[in-house]
């Protein structure tokens, strides 16, 4: 797909299109930007036209037509490399935003006119990431109603990881936990924390908060959730309230933690999201203030699918970091 792109500059002659006019403006086709993005990224003129199934002398000569449109040197030697100089990393920058919008207006195109709606399976941890998901969906929907999106539930976030590893999965919105490095993390929202206990430790009718000390609660056994990062967090959060908790298990479930209070086997921290009005024996404890932890969008490295591109721009926009 080739296409022009009109660019009007608005500075003056220190700019970063140096002594054009500001009244005038280019008109560069997305071709010759894809080659300036492309001699950046192979940082050679050959590496560059093996890449685009050009000569070098082709590629050399419309390089030097883009610098001379632009009236700047976009790239100079260091070396045995190509590099954009300092207004050419501006222009490169650019040159890339155009270049990926194009691709994706292109296959955005294609599927409209093969009436493709497109599909996208977000693994997720049950009940653990508040809102966000709904709030996710529709905002990715509002702008592609056709859009097929498939939640695939799992026990825990270690679990939601693997899938989106395996490709069962194009994308893990999990509690927050350490990004390992062949995947990417974007932090998109906080969970809020709720501490459960056996409702044969607290006396009734009364509505308990931290405000005077969680002294009371001795030394219980405390069953933490599947967010490894928390339990620390948690544990210290705890312990300046003034509980003692000897025992953690990390890795559990999430809808088994209630199932375990309930059973009067110990006191535990979960979403405050999670339905707890099946279970007879569970009393909440609103802590003040509150516990959270952070929400991840998840995603592999490399080519995404149209689809699976506007989620991921979502969660930058949304990003609390």
């Amino acid at each position: 797909m080739n296409t022009s792109v009109e660019l009007q500059h608005h500075g003056g002659a220190s700019g970063a299109f140096g002594g054009i006019d500001r009244r005038d403006a280019m008109e560069l086709s997305s071709r010759l930007l894809r080659q300036c993005v492309a001699v950046a990224d192979a940082g050679s003129m050959s590496g560059a036209a093996t890449e685009l199934g050009l000569s070098p002398s082709t590629l050399s000569r419309a390089v030097a037509r883009f610098e001379e449109q632009t009236q700047l040197s976009v790239f100079e030697r260091r070396g045995t490399r190509l590099v954009p100089t300092a207004a050419g990393q501006e222009v490169v920058r650019a040159a890339r935003r155009v270049v990926d919008d194009l691709d994706l207006f292109s296959a955005l195109a294609v599927d409209a006119a093969l009436g493709r709606a497109g599909a996208v399976t977000v693994s997720t941890p049950a009940d653990d990431i508040g809102p966000v998901l709904p709030t996710m969906i529709a905002s990715v929907t509002r702008g592609r109603p056709r859009l097929n999106v498939h939640i695939a539930r799992v026990e825990t976030a270690t679990a939601a990881m693997e899938s989106l590893r395996s490709g069962a999965a194009d994308l893990a919105l999990i509690p927050r936990l350490p990004t390992p490095p062949d995947l990417l993390g974007i932090h998109v929202g906080r969970q809020e924390l709720t501490l459960i206990v056996p409702a044969a430790w607290t006396p009734s009718n009364v509505r308990i908060t931290d405000h005077h000390g969680l002294d009371w609660l001795g030394e219980f056994p405390f069953i933490a959730g599947v967010v490894e990062t928390t339990s620390a967090h948690a544990l210290e959060r705890l312990r300046r309230s003034g509980a003692r908790p000897h025992i953690v298990l990390t890795g559990t479930p999430i809808m088994t933690i209630p199932s375990l209070v309930d059973a009067g086997m110990g006191a535990a921290l979960v979403p405050s999201s999670l339905p707890l009005d099946t279970f007879a024996h569970v009393r909440s404890i609103d802590l003040t203030p509150p516990l959270t932890y952070s929400i991840t969008l998840m995603h592999r490295t490399g080519e995404h699918t149209p689809a699976t591109r506007q989620f991921v721009d979502w969660a930058r926009s949304a990003t609390e970091e």
